[in-house]
């Protein structure tokens, strides 16, 4: 995911004049006009500017993205040892929702999220109790800005998963912006 206060040189906790100057700034330095002979990357540049301003100067967008910048998908569980190895090989249904799982890893991790939320679905279909399942949809979801799936989602996993700080704190952070997208009309 991209970090857009990185592209915009500003800190995270800049104000959107900060942000504003920002673009205004690097608009001008990047334009394709003042880039003679790199126009192509010029016009790239620039859209990822125009793209980071967008985002950092409305205020759910912002929100949304700080909260993607801070979650990390959950990787597939290790494989058992010992004993449980020899007996625990799985099914060939829980082996076809690992790579199933897998999939939707590597469609998140190339921004491919519709891609990434159909492999989880299909995971899920094969084996409901996967290990992390839930949450990587919950986050797909989110990236998808499908929050309100992605609430469910996420209170599915931490009505199963007790002990997952990380999780809930994920969720009040969910609800939060869904109670901001809200206020804001959106």
């Amino acid at each position: 995911m991209k970090n857009f206060y990185e592209l915009l040189q500003v800190f995270p906790t800049a104000t959107t004049q900060e942000v504003k100057d920002a673009f205004r700034f690097l608009l001008f330095r990047y334009h394709p006009d003042h880039n003679k002979g790199r126009e192509d990357w010029a016009v790239q540049r620039t859209m990822e500017i125009v793209e980071a301003y967008h985002v950092l100067s409305d205020g759910f967008r912002r929100a949304h993205h700080d909260v993607m910048r801070g979650v990390k998908l959950r990787d597939v569980p290790p494989k058992k040892s010992g004993l449980g190895a020899l007996f625990g090989k799985g099914t060939p249904k829980n082996q076809a929702a690992e790579e199933s799982f897998k999939r939707g890893l590597d469609a998140f991790k190339t921004g491919e999220f519709e891609q990434a939320v159909l492999a989880f679905k299909r995971a899920y279909e094969l084996d409901s109790d996967f290990p992390g399942l839930r949450y990587n949809m919950a986050v797909s979801l989110l990236a998808l800005e499908r929050g309100h799936d992605a609430v469910q989602w996420l209170q599915d996993h931490v009505s199963r998963v007790k002990d997952d700080a990380e999780g809930r704190a994920l969720l009040v952070k969910l609800n939060a912006l869904q109670s901001k997208k809200k206020s804001q009309g959106a």
